[in-house]
C-alpha cells in the first residue's frame, strides 16, 4: 500500500497542473455546469490512458530529444488555431448566448472528445507518464498489475479531486453576468493562444 501513497500524491499534482487543460476545463464547470466538465475531463483521462499504453509499450520513443521541437510545434500551432478560432466564435455569439442556453446544452459526448483532443496535444504529457515508468518501475519489479494499479490510483485521484473543484467553480456561476461569462472565456482563449505561441516558439 505504501507504493501507492506516490500515486495519490502524483494525481494531486496532476489535477494542478496549470496548462491549457488545466483552465478550461475550470471554464467549463462555472460556465457549462458540472456534468459537462466531468465528461470532458473523462476525454482527458483517455488520452493519459494513450499516453500511458504507449509510454508502457516503449513507444515513448517518439518523444525522444530529437522529435520534441516538431511536436511541440504541431502542439503550438494546434493550441494557436483553437483559440483563435474560438474567439472568433464567442465573438460572433455574444448576442445570442445566454446561461440558460448553457445550462441545457446536452450533448456531452462533445465534451468527452473535446477533453480528448486538447489534452492528446499536449505530447508533454507522454514524456511525463514516461518518466513516471521509468521511476515507479523498478521499485515494483516492473511488475505490470502494479505499474497498471499506480495509474488507475493516480487518475482516480485526479478526477475525485477535479469533481471537488468542479463543485466548488460551478457555485460562482449564479453570480455571474453574460457578460462576465463572455470575458471569462475570451480571456481562456487569449491564454490558450499563449501557451500555443510558447510551444510553438519551444519546437522554432
Amino acid at each position: 500500500m505504501a507504493d501507492y501513497i506516490d500515486a495519490l500524491v502524483f494525481g494531486f499534482i496532476l489535477s494542478f497542473s496549470f496548462g491549457p487543460i488545466f483552465f478550461i476545463l475550470l471554464e467549463t464547470s462555472i460556465t457549462r455546469g458540472i456534468k459537462q466538465a466531468i465528461f470532458m475531463d473523462v476525454g482527458v483521462v483517455v488520452s493519459d490512458l494513450i499516453f500511458f499504453s504507449l509510454a508502457y509499450f516503449g513507444a515513448s520513443k517518439i518523444a525522444t530529444e530529437e522529435n520534441q521541437p516538431a511536436l511541440f510545434l504541431l502542439g503550438g500551432v494546434i493550441l494557436a488555431v483553437y483559440s483563435t478560432i474560438s474567439f472568433a466564435n464567442n465573438a460572433v455569439k455574444k448576442n445570442n448566448l445566454t446561461k440558460a442556453e448553457a445550462v441545457k446544452e446536452t450533448k456531452l459526448f462533445k465534451y468527452v472528445v473535446k477533453g480528448f483532443l486538447l489534452n492528446i496535444i499536449n505530447i508533454s504529457y507522454l514524456v511525463v507518464w514516461a518518466g513516471v515508468i521509468v521511476w515507479f518501475g523498478p521499485k515494483v519489479e516492473m511488475s505490470p498489475v502494479k505499474i497498471w494499479t499506480f495509474f488507475f490510483v493516480s487518475v482516480g485521484t485526479y478526477l475525485i479531486i477535479n469533481i471537488i473543484k468542479f463543485f466548488l467553480s460551478s457555485r460562482l456561476k449564479s453570480k455571474l453576468t453574460d457578460q462576465v461569462l463572455f470575458y471569462i472565456r475570451q480571456g481562456l482563449n487569449v491564454l490558450i493562444l499563449i501557451f500555443g505561441v510558447v510551444l510553438i516558439t519551444k519546437g522554432l
